[in-house]
């Protein structure tokens, strides 16, 4: 029998039953009248200043404090990473450090740019401080790039301290601190500061992605970056695409200034919540209690399933999958040469909370499946 209804949680895109389309409109309208001059012209590559200008007042709220000089924007955060893995930084320092697993798109942008990248394990309790000072003291590491918040496949996120140490080590090795901050907005602790709120802020280019709750075709988005790279910034930025959309950079400073981006902001953030809280309560219900899962009592929209061993995860996948339910497994958010886990990455951003707990125990189901059908089981096991 044909299955109709699926279960996505493997999507990272916004719902657009969760985008609220016409006041994106009325803001691209008014943005057609506002920014119809500069449309025939080529803007600043550095964005345009009214728009810095609203990312500073946004930034405040995360406690970072830059200039409108020191905002760039971009189109979309991939942009940015791109230009940031190839260009050359003030410390004269060439390897990039990454965690593992993380975001795919950084891994294919060094790809691409043919990079020397170093990967450090990231684990539910965070990354071996001993191995990552003895890389930034060692292995002329130009930047680390870091998903400190609501991490990408994992889920879980940093402490206060581990944030301060890693800007005071950052500082204290010449070594820049890349800090991707992209699900920022569904924070629901108060306190919990990004990196570059901490003293080693003159090593931390902090970006910002509106992607996750904005429209992602819009293409934006924001990094403020310390006052050296200003310069070589501008040019690189220049050289890849002359300048960013007018349209798109005029549509996101109408939607901030309107008060609209905090609104729906605010929204999503509830939302999201709501589902990643749901999602760990049918988790810890249904799933294997050997399995690990990694999931934050609140925020965020990635959570990670550790498969044991005998699991062929790419079996699972396609099992799951014709059961009509999407996941990702996370064999592309590793370097090559580095140990993968077997890992699938669930997202909640297009499940409603029946379709999280029917979810749930099928993905139940496939793994006690497997657990008799596998051959050479070995036990499950935890980091």
């Amino acid at each position: 029998m044909l299955q109709t209804k699926r279960i996505d949680f493997a999507s990272a895109a916004p719902d657009p039953a969760s985008i609220p389309q016409i006041d994106f409109r009325q803001c691209l309208n008014k943005a057609m009248e506002l920014f119809e001059a500069s449309i025939f012209t080529y803007p600043d590559p550095q964005g345009l200043l009214s728009l810095r200008q609203e990312i500073v007042k946004l930034f405040h709220h995360q406690q970072v404090f830059p200039s409108a000089q020191q905002v760039f924007i971009f189109s979309g955060a991939q942009q940015a990473l791109h230009l940031l893995a190839g260009m050359p930084f003030p410390n004269g320092k060439t390897n990039i450090l990454v965690e593992q697993p993380t975001y795919w798109g950084m891994l294919a942008a060094l790809k691409t740019q043919i990079q020397t990248v170093i990967g450090i394990e990231r684990t539910p309790n965070g990354i071996d401080w001993a191995t990552l000072e003895r890389h930034f003291q060692n292995n002329m590491i130009k930047f680390f790039y870091t998903i400190p918040r609501f991490h990408n496949p994992l889920g879980t996120s940093y402490t206060p301290e581990d944030k301060q140490r890693l800007a005071e080590l950052a500082k204290a090795y010449d070594v820049y601190i890349v800090e991707d901050d992209y699900l920022a907005d569904l924070e629901t602790n108060s306190k919990a500061d990004p990196i570059h709120a901490y003293s080693g802020a003159s090593h931390v280019i902090y970006l910002r992605s509106f992607s996750k709750v904005m429209l992602p075709g819009l293409r934006l988005a924001a990094a403020a970056v310390p006052d050296s790279f200003i310069p070589l910034l501008q040019w690189h930025k220049h050289t890849a695409d002359l300048s960013t959309s007018v349209l798109s950079q005029g549509v996101l400073e109408i939607y901030i200034k309107s008060g609209m981006y905090a609104h729906h902001a605010k929204q999503m953030k509830s939302l999201y919540n709501h589902r990643i809280k749901h999602l760990r309560e049918i988790s810890q219900r249904f799933l294997p209690k050997e399995c690990l899962y990694t999931i934050q009592s609140s925020g965020g929209i990635f959570s990670s399933i550790q498969l044991p061993d005998f699991i062929h995860t790419e079996d699972l996948v396609k099992r799951l999958e014709n059961r009509g339910v999407d996941v990702l497994a996370t064999d592309k958010q590793f370097l090559s040469s580095f140990p993968k886990l077997n890992l699938l990455r669930l997202s909640i951003i297009r499940t409603d909370e029946q379709d999280i707990e029917e979810g749930i125990r099928i993905i139940a189901e496939e793994l006690e499946r497997a657990k008799h059908t596998g051959s050479s089981p070995k036990p499950f096991f935890r980091l």
